[in-house]
């Protein structure tokens, strides 16, 4: 039978540290390298033999998947596979997982005669290999800088991957059991949204699709001709929230100033349907925005938006603000969404942190990519879900990182938690910094479904999971995952109905990453 050369090679730390005294009574010199190793290639080997070389034993202690900060799918290979890759290296003699953010730690506990960093560190001012370098020093021993002469890239690599599709589920399989989310936990999350009186305050939406017959170029001008046939009417935007709060048991109340009209009777009449209650102040003239679709063999060929966009009268935002005074006072908190449409002026803008900190209950915000709506006019919600490009324009920053944008929001806003959605690439959630200057500490979750069919309402829907798990007292992972699930069943199918809860039982139960927990 073949015995792998991993057996025996891979240490906890403290275990490592008895074997590391051991190795010093026996007068040997122990060489240590520490990093990510996430694709082991050429470069690597090459450091490694080298490394090896200045000694009689070589440790390679390595970062764990949490504290890996390389990109938002990063590390593309899980921490207990990169473990065996270095162990079935013959010049690697142990292995180790370290979980903390740099290397200071465990090279204090290990003390190393000799610590190898590759020779591109020569040219690097990286104040933490400062800081490393002294570590080891202060302990008598020596950096060395070499074998950097043939340079390859894990990030390169990864960059230029294939087929990603076993790396995603693998991600997200990491995801749940690093953050402990299995069936019974979501469930039982989710079963508490009944206790849940949750307010949402927004625009009034409708998301109107026109199936129409074949679409074929007009005679009189080279425009599209189609013939609808059919169609269907869905409430969106904050409307869909409260839809999509009152399917999955808690009592949401939609808050909203909108003209007394056919638009505002669809959406009071869909609402009535789930249990979720309207409460309107009439503004004559200012009708439900309506987005109409057109679509040809259930394809969407153009898009007319019908609406007002416009400020809403300086007393109504007046009448406005004491009405959410009270409707919080019964409620356990607040969403409010911007569309940009001009509900959310500076007065109501400022006053929405104030009335939920007056009422002692917290306050979940998003707005809309169309360039109107800024995530930084709400200050100190309790969670933020813009999509990347939502960020940016706030920011007003398309070039830096998605982690440094993070750091400047959370600066900026005084925010209580910040999940980034990015469609098709999933979602990245940002812990709060306990300290300044900290590295914030990330949650990378891929999209749960890959096959989408309409993405309309998915970022509503995904709110209403996070915020309602937030408000149930659970951490912000188990929101994504919930959030994500929500937003996976609702773009599965063209209209954006929300997910119904025995679906969102159904897909959990069908969930490989889930299966056995």
């Amino acid at each position: 039978m073949r015995t792998s050369e991993s057996d025996g090679k891979i240490f906890s730390i403290a275990d490592l540290v008895v074997e590391r005294n051991r190795l010093r009574e026996q007068g040997r010199t122990v060489v240590q390298c520490h990093g990510c190793f996430d694709i082991v290639h050429p470069g690597h080997i090459r450091y490694l033999r080298f490394a090896r070389s200045l000694g009689d034993v070589l440790i390679v202690t390595v970062s764990s998947d949490d504290v890996v900060t390389k990109g938002y799918e990063r590390p593309y290979i899980p921490e207990d596979l990169r473990l065996d890759n270095l162990a079935e290296l013959h010049c690697v003699d142990y292995v180790a997982l370290s979980e903390d953010e740099w290397a200071g730690p465990v090279l204090d506990a290990l003390q190393p005669d000799i610590y190898v960093k590759g020779r591109e560190y020569e040219s690097k001012n990286d104040p933490r290999f400062a800081k490393e370098k002294k570590t080891v020093e202060s302990h008598g021993g020596r950096v060395v800088l070499g074998s950097g002469d043939v340079i390859f890239s894990s990030t390169e690599i990864g960059r230029r991957k294939s087929n990603t599709l076993d790396m995603e589920q693998q991600k997200i399989q990491r995801f749940c059991r690093s953050n402990a989310i299995t069936p019974a936990r979501l469930k039982n999350t989710i079963s508490r949204f009944s206790d849940l009186r949750i307010l949402i305050l927004g625009d009034a939406v409708i998301d109107h699709y026109a199936h129409c017959e074949g679409a074929r170029v007009a005679s009189e001008s080279p425009i599209v001709s189609v013939k609808p046939v059919s169609e269907e009417w869905f409430v969106g935007g904050a409307g869909l929230i409260a839809r999509q709060a009152a399917a999955l048991g808690a009592k949401a109340t939609f808050v909203t100033c909108c003209a007394e009209d056919e638009g505002l009777d669809r959406i009071k009449s869909t609402l009535d349907r789930f249990g979720a209650e309207v409460s309107n102040l009439a503004v004559p003239g200012r009708g439900a925005y309506t987005k109409t679709r057109y679509l040809v063999g259930g394809q969407k060929v153009f898009k007319v938006d019908r609406g007002n966009p416009a400020p809403i009268p300086i007393e109504t935002t007046t009448e406005l603000i004491g009405a959410l005074g009270e409707l919080l006072r019964s409620h356990d908190g607040l969403i409010v969404t911007d569309f940009g449409y001009g509900l959310f002026g500076s007065t109501l803008a400022d006053a929405i942190p104030e009335l939920a900190a007056k009422a002692g209950k917290p306050y979940f915000a998003d707005v809309s990519t169309n360039g109107q709506a800024n995530i930084l006019k709400f200050r100190g919600p309790q969670l933020a879900t813009p999509t990347e490009d939502e960020l940016r324009f706030a920011m007003a920053d398309m070039e830096s990182g998605i982690s440094n944008l993070a750091s400047r929001y959370y600066a900026a806003s005084g925010a209580g938690g910040l999940i980034v959605t990015m469609g098709r690439r999933g979602s990245l959630a940002f812990e709060p910094p306990t300290q300044q200057g900290q590295r914030l500490r990330t949650h990378y979750l891929p999209a749960l479904e890959a096959n989408e069919v309409d993405a309309v309402g998915a970022g509503d829907v995904f709110l209403t999971g996070a915020s309602l798990s937030r408000l149930a007292g659970e951490p912000m992972a188990v929101g994504m995952y919930i959030g994500s699930s929500l937003a996976s069943i609702s773009t599965g199918v063209l209209g954006n109905e929300g997910a119904p809860l025995p679906d969102v039982y159904d897909f959990f139960e069908q969930r490989a990453e889930l299966a056995g927990e």
